[in-house]
């Protein structure tokens, strides 16, 4: 009875901490700008709908698909056409949300597709919490779990912007059901494996680690238990699944499939830009990054305490699995690689993040833009900083050492109110976030943003400024700042005239640190003599832009 009661408590609180992040998310989803890749997105999805509308003979959806498509301009727009293997399933939704209720309001459009994303990723939140709650027997170990994944600044801030941490929510459920897939292989627990894994595949083609992790962990079961076909029957199940989801959900593959399929893997190093990036105050290739650009990143962009803990966690979890791999034995009443439930677990997410980081290594992945392209590493980041703490409370209660203990609570608080207070005084740019260990001197030496989010900033700035209606803006970097215009109203948009690096006819330039190229070899994004700077938005030491005004 008093388990069942605390249960329904600890429910109680779960679903008003949930009612509350939904209604702070009502309360802010418009705060944020629109970045430079929603349009892409947007006729992205309209194209394949459109696609899918011709398959099948839908003449209405098809007229209405082409109608939104001819709308969608943008003379620096990739054709969708060429860049058409990034999964569509997320921008198919959200074009057909957009027919459906007959949404014209552009910017409209694109904030409830920031809402969308923000339940999404609560969604996947609570089945990182669930991944916990199979793990961990403490509630308040758990919830804090889900706060930091929720809070972490960096990942709440593209929360709203879809395009990386959604592939996190998915990744994140899928690796809930690859758990419940190795306890208890029925049915129902695979066949939500398949889905999920499938969803997140068509979203980052690297997913594809996971059936392959997901055998592994089948042969070392089957290593113990000794039933090959009973192992070998699930795994084939899974695969059926995961290929027949993948494509259904799919529209790339329909035309060609196993080609189609084949082409994800050989044009993923051409699709990807290919540009010098601010790393250190050195403007590096991103196809030649050193060893260390991951780790850094994660490093200064994310919570010191959150680093520390992961740090601990990992380190203490990978010792363990290492001894029980050097005292392997042919014959041993528990498994040679875990002794329980719990152990199982720490394995799977254990090999998960270690497969994943050995892929970037060996690969030389051609990142950009920090760590965001791999934001689903945040799972395992929070996992084992809760896994520090669990093997500290057991450390405590075991030794009976009440040192640490009194000191444990005002920990945990301020952990949290670090974050809180990194959410507010970044917002809403907490996809920018640099944590204190850089200076304001070697801050401004990563780049900052990438997304073009301070365009909306931007032009709210100089409309208080200018009260002209024909402004001409010039953009001394590489971001496409017109993008940024739909945030407004079209009267409002009308004001401006956004002209490259035209900088002689401009009334302002704007400027960021984003460079394609080296700018301290290449004049491109050189502001001319005749301009001044009037303003420079900063977020504590964090240059965001800097505004110039012609003197002439």
């Amino acid at each position: 009875m008093n388990h069942s009661l605390i249960n329904n408590k600890n429910s109680l609180f779960l679903l008003i901490f949930y009612f509350f992040a939904v209604f702070f998310g009502l309360y802010i989803f418009k705060d944020y700008g629109i970045h430079i890749e929603e349009k892409f997105h947007r006729l992205n999805g309209h194209f394949w709908l459109n696609y899918i509308s011709q398959i099948f003979n839908f003449n209405e959806l098809q007229f209405l698909t082409e109608k939104k498509i001819s709308e969608i301009r943008d003379y620096t727009l990739s054709q969708v056409s060429y860049y058409n293997k990034y999964g569509s399933i997320f921008d198919i939704s959200v074009a057909y949300i957009e027919i459906i209720f007959n949404l014209n309001n552009i910017n409209q459009i694109y904030y409830y597709k920031h809402l969308l994303s923000y339940l999404i990723f609560l969604v996947g939140s609570f089945f990182f919490f669930k991944i916990l709650e199979l793990r961990y027997k403490n509630f308040y170990l758990n919830f804090l779990g889900l706060f930091l994944y929720i809070t972490t600044p960096r990942v709440f801030g593209d929360s709203f912007l879809y395009k990386d941490t959604l592939f996190l929510s998915f990744f994140s459920i899928t690796i809930y059901f690859f758990i419940k897939s190795i306890k208890k292989p029925n049915n129902t627990n695979l066949i939500f494996f398949c889905f999920f894994s499938a969803i997140a595949f068509s979203l980052k083609i690297f997913l594809i680690l996971i059936p392959f992790l997901f055998f592994l962990i089948l042969i070392i079961e089957n290593f113990h238990n000794k039933n090959s076909y009973y192992y070998f029957k699930i795994f084939l199940f899974y695969s059926f699944f995961f290929i027949f989801f993948t494509f259904i959900i799919w529209p790339y593959l329909w035309s060609d499939p196993l080609k189609n399929f084949l082409n994800l893997f050989s044009s993923v190093r051409g699709d990807l830009i290919n540009v010098r990036i601010l790393f250190s105050n050195e403007y590096i290739q991103n196809r030649l990054l050193p060893t260390n650009y991951l780790f850094n990143w994660i490093f200064i962009s994310s919570p010191l305490f959150q680093n520390f803990l992961f740090f601990i966690g990992l380190s203490y979890c990978g010792a363990r699995i290492v001894r029980r791999f050097l005292s392997v034995k042919e014959k041993m009443i528990f498994n040679d690689f875990w002794r329980s439930d719990k152990e199982q677990i720490d394995f799977i997410i254990f090999l998960v993040f270690f497969s994943y980081i050995s892929f970037f290594i060996f690969f030389n992945a051609p990142f950009y833009n920090g760590w965001r392209l791999v934001y689903f590493l945040n799972l395992f980041i929070v996992y084992f900083a809760i896994y520090s703490l669990e093997k500290l409370l057991i450390y405590q209660k075991r030794k009976k050492k009440l040192i640490f203990f009194p000191l444990f609570i005002p920990m945990i608080v301020i952990f949290i109110l670090n974050n809180l207070n990194s959410l507010i005084s970044y917002h809403p740019f907490q996809s920018i976030y640099f944590n204190n260990f850089l200076n304001k001197e070697t801050i401004n030496g990563y780049e900052g943003d990438y997304y073009g989010l301070s365009s909306k900033h931007f032009f709210e700035k100089i409309l208080e400024i200018d009260k002209r209606d024909n402004i001409k803006i010039a953009v001394a970097s590489h971001t496409p700042l017109q993008r940024g215009l739909e945030a407004f109203p079209t009267d409002m948009q009308e004001r401006f005239s956004i002209i490259g690096q035209d900088y002689r006819n401009a009334d302002y330039i704007y400027k960021n640190n984003i460079s394609e190229v080296n700018i301290k070899l290449n004049n491109k994004y050189e502001i001319p003599q005749n301009f001044s700077k009037i303003y420079d938005f900063k977020i504590k030491k964090l240059l965001v832009y800097e505004i110039f005004k012609s003197n002439l």
